[in-house]
């Protein structure tokens, strides 16, 4: 969008929504842990902090996301064993899937993943993020994005 190349983006919060206009969708998405099927964790119906001090991770690359991770692991964040971050969790997913290391995700980045190579489980407490349609001020539309926007209109 800031290049102009889209008129309309569905983002994740949190982000520095300053720069756009926005609606807030009402579903909340859910962070989960993925992990190989056999792990140990695979047994749990959720993962805590602690569960996840010592092991190897794959975060999400963006520094608002991090903060919220940062939030959710309390004193275990200082003394995390982050192997990389990433924005791309398809490529973190390989290697989960090989028992490399474990990454924290949406749930809604699941169903893609062969469930015989890939186990999800949610984080207890709770961590959701929403979603945001948004696009730039003060940015006319495409002619493609107001026949788009007339047609959902009716």
């Amino acid at each position: 969008m800031d290049k102009g190349l889209l008129d309309l983006g569905l983002l994740l919060e949190p982000i520095e929504m300053g720069k756009y206009e926005f609606i807030r969708l009402d579903m909340k998405e859910k962070w989960v842990v993925l992990m190989p099927p056999d792990d140990p964790l695979a047994e749990r119906e959720a993962v805590t902090a602690g569960n996840l001090a010592k092991l190897p991770l794959i975060l999400p690359r963006r520094m608002q996301v991090q903060s919220e991770l940062a939030s959710w692991f309390g004193n275990y964040y200082k003394n995390l064993n982050v192997l990389f971050t990433s924005n791309l969790s398809t490529n973190g997913a390989v290697m989960v899937s090989r028992g490399l290391t474990y990454s924290l995700v949406i749930e809604g980045a699941v169903p893609f993943w062969d469930s015989s190579k890939i186990a999800c489980r949610p984080l207890y407490p709770d961590l959701t993020a929403t979603s945001v349609l948004a696009w730039k001020r003060e940015q006319p539309f495409s002619l493609a994005a107001i026949h788009r926007i007339r047609s959902w209109n009716g």
